[in-house]
């Protein structure tokens, strides 16, 4: 009877350690990927990691935790870098976890005995992320059904349905049948998602924008931001937010929408709202 107890107790130890993953054997990129965090009592959340290749990572649906950089330390532990936004203030932070196990597409992250946080891997839904344009913002995701008829939008808080409707010079566009809903189409190169007339997320984010302050002959203020990879500028003036797309122009740019024409050169500029059939001019601060 002691002999088959001191058996029972060696094949125990052997079938545990062969379902262990060794951390030895974990390697960059086994790691490489985008991660959703398993969140059982708030399915309808979608966050998580992106981890690239090259080192750099991005939130995914966390608008206040931002990740930009990753890598393996001494295999058993990875080291996460980015900026946590709130009350105001930003902190700069470098978190370094336990890998406690990766077994197939599973990836249990944790800190001593404090917590576990798991994580799948999800690649086969071609989820295609977008980078805010704005400072509170992360990476969201969306991807489209068979058809491209509707997409699916993960926000940070929700998700949403979008439909694919046509503009009237052939362009498609996803929205829901309401101004005040999140508007997602593809403008030269760039995926952007937009609400009531602001830029809100692009692919590349904020990484090219250039931002201009103009004044008016009345020296009223007008902001405008150009986003020279998705072809388009935001112009702001007292809280109201404008989209505008690029034209090719003989010389200096040219952005309007089916209200405003923005068309400038060096320090100067004019807008005009081509309802009204108005100009005014803008110089630059």
């Amino acid at each position: 009877m002691k002999k088959e107890s001191v058996i029972v107790v060696m094949v125990s130890s052997i079938l545990l350690s062969s379902c262990s993953n060794s951390n030895r054997d974990i390697s960059k990129d086994n790691l490489v990927g985008n991660w959703i965090e398993v969140m059982p009592v708030n399915k309808h959340i979608i966050q998580g990691i992106n981890l690239n290749s090259d080192g750099t990572a991005s939130s995914i649906g966390m608008a206040t935790l931002l990740y930009d950089s990753w890598e393996q330390v001494d295999k058993s532990k990875i080291a996460l870098t980015g900026k946590s936004i709130g009350n105001r203030q930003t902190i700069n932070f470098t978190d370094t976890l336990d890998i406690v196990s990766l077994k197939n597409d599973t990836l249990t992250l944790g800190k001593g005995d404090m917590y576990r946080i798991l994580y799948v891997k999800k690649e086969s839904d071609n989820r295609i992320p977008v980078n805010s344009v704005t400072n509170s913002g992360g990476t969201v995701c969306f991807s489209f059904n068979a058809d491209s008829s509707k997409v699916n939008l993960f926000l940070p808080e929700e998700e949403l349905v979008l439909t694919q409707k046509h503009k009237a010079d052939g362009r498609s566009v996803w929205n829901i049948e309401d101004d005040d809903t999140y508007l997602l189409e593809k403008s030269e190169n760039e995926w952007i998602i937009s609400r009531r007339g602001r830029l809100l997320y692009s692919t590349t984010g904020r990484e090219d924008a250039i931002h201009a302050t103009f004044r008016t002959n009345t020296q009223d203020t007008i902001n405008v931001s150009f986003y020279r990879k998705a072809g388009v500028a935001q112009i702001e003036t007292n809280g109201i937010y404008n989209l505008l797309y690029q034209y090719r122009t003989a010389s200096g740019y040219g952005y309007k929408n089916s209200v405003f024409d923005l068309r400038g050169k060096g320090e100067e500029a004019t807008l005009t709202n081509l309802i009204e059939n108005k100009s005014i001019i803008l110089k630059e601060k």
